[in-house]
């Protein structure tokens, strides 16, 4: 099956679709892109449906679902909003918007915050009803944080613009030169204390004071790879992952890497050449990412020497990965979740989650299993034994 790559032109802005294509190739259909068939392997471990729940239809970039205690939140594109149980997947509250939503969701446990495709914020109170409307600079396709009674939303212009989260109103805005090209991809926010940390253009990550949306510090942390406009596409992807006192993240046509954090701002500890779409997962002293090109590699977490790599699964348009027990988990462009040794990359398991489509939403570990937004829009738990 071939997969193509989307562009999409909004202004100057030239979004990349790179997440659920696999390695596929901009302008052309070469062999080499295409992604692997599924292969043989000796199993060793099972995947199962602990629960699945409905939300919507559809799914996008934009829609990673929140865990806040005991709840989980989740949106799809034609508007519906659920809040259920983590536990076993029933619905407590499920709000259908009249709005075709462009990213979600974000949420404290009090408020649960969506974007529209036509650059609306919308806050829903804790039984589901909206609770205010805002106005962002245009359309958030990165899913809305929520701290500190602010409700933190980064446009596709790459303008971060802080909310009230009791009744909307605007805060502070802060705002980049904007490239020529950006990149269209799992991209998340991190609150942390009283700072959100940010991707902004041209492969940088940015803390900004909570409060009053100050630069505190930023990285650096990919370069532009050569002369020509593709080349100068770069950003950081999925979400920046805190470890210790420091924080590792991914970049597209870019590295991989951690960095230490101290009042003096922040100081690259390693990194390593990569390009990544979906961003990195870790547990104990390793580190997890999944490449554009469908490679698997693991890294120790304190130094960056590289610990095993996996091609088997080459331009299947891997999701984040994320580790759960003993075992390393990604999702596919057919809606496959793999799982692989943690300790030394081999091959364990697969199972479907249940549409056969691109799982494109990140997914998420937690205590009772992997959590998976699938193609179709329906939540599902998945437990490993």
């Amino acid at each position: 099956m071939k997969k193509t790559c989307h562009r999409i032109l909004s202004g100057s802005m030239l979004a990349l679709a790179v997440a659920a294509t696999g390695g596929c190739s901009l302008f052309s259909n070469e062999s080499r892109f295409e992604p692997v068939a599924l292969t043989e392997y000796q199993q060793q471990v099972t995947g199962f449906a602990v629960w699945s729940a409905n939300v919507g239809s559809g799914s996008g970039y934009g829609f990673a679902p929140a865990l806040v205690g005991n709840s989980v939140y989740a949106a799809t594109p034609d508007g519906s909003v659920v809040k259920a149980n983590l536990s076993n997947g029933s619905i407590q509250w499920r709000t259908k918007l009249d709005e075709e939503l462009a990213a979600g969701v974000g949420s404290d446990g009090n408020i649960a915050v969506v974007t529209t495709t036509k650059g609306k914020v919308i806050a829903l109170d804790a039984s589901g009803k909206e609770l205010w409307t805002a106005n962002a600079s245009t359309i958030a396709s990165t899913p809305p944080a929520i701290g500190g009674g602010l409700v933190i939303v980064r446009a596709d212009d790459y303008r971060v613009q802080a909310f009230n989260a009791q009744n909307g109103e605007l805060q502070w805005s802060y705002l980049r030169t904007n490239p020529e090209m950006a990149l269209k991809a799992n991209s998340r926010m991190l609150i942390d204390g009283n700072q959100v940390l940010v991707g902004v253009p041209t492969g940088r990550l940015v803390s900004l004071d909570l409060q009053t949306g100050t630069p505190r510090w930023d990285i650096l942390a990919a370069t532009i790879q050569g002369p020509t406009d593709l080349d100068s596409v770069t950003d950081v992807v999925g979400q920046p992952l805190l470890s210790g006192n420091g924080l590792c993240i991914a970049t597209y046509q870019g590295r991989v890497g951690c960095y230490a954090i101290s009042a003096n701002g922040a100081q690259p500890v390693w990194s390593q050449p990569f390009s990544s779409a979906v961003g990195v997962g870790a547990a104990g002293n390793s580190l997890y990412a999944a490449s554009v090109h469908g490679e698997v590699r693991a890294y120790n977490i304190t130094n960056g020497q590289e610990l095993w790599t996996d091609q088997t699964l080459t331009n299947r348009g891997l999701t984040n990965p994320v580790v759960y027990g003993n075992v390393v988990a990604t999702g596919d462009y057919e809606g496959y979740v793999h799982f692989y040794s943690a300790a030394d990359g081999t091959l364990l398991g697969r199972v479907s989650a249940g549409s056969g489509q691109s799982i494109v939403s990140p997914v998420t570990a937690t205590n009772i299993g992997i959590l998976v937004q699938n193609g179709s829009g329906n939540l599902v738990m998945l437990g490993v034994k």
